[in-house]
């Protein structure tokens, strides 16, 4: 977990850096480092809940639905 944030803390750190350099607008780093942000906080996120999280459970709600539907199983129901 800390390495998680030891790389996002440099890949943050390279974005600011970066853009400062190139004198992007205001816009720009906000983007960016709101992107980041985000993408760290659900990084975390899902190294929290590892346990808990199943793709599977995910991928089940979505395409459930569509799998009765194609199958013919809700039409008996």
């Amino acid at each position: 977990m800390i390495l998680i944030g030891v790389v996002f803390v440099f890949i943050i750190g390279f974005e600011w850096f970066y853009l400062r350099r190139k004198q992007r607008k205001r816009r720009t780093f906000l983007l960016a480092l709101g992107t980041a942000l985000i993408l760290f906080l659900g990084e975390e996120v899902l190294y929290f809940f590892k346990e808990d999280f199943a793709l599977v459970r995910v991928i089940q709600y979505v395409f459930g639905p569509i799998e009765t539907l194609i199958t013919g199983e809700g039409a008996n129901k």
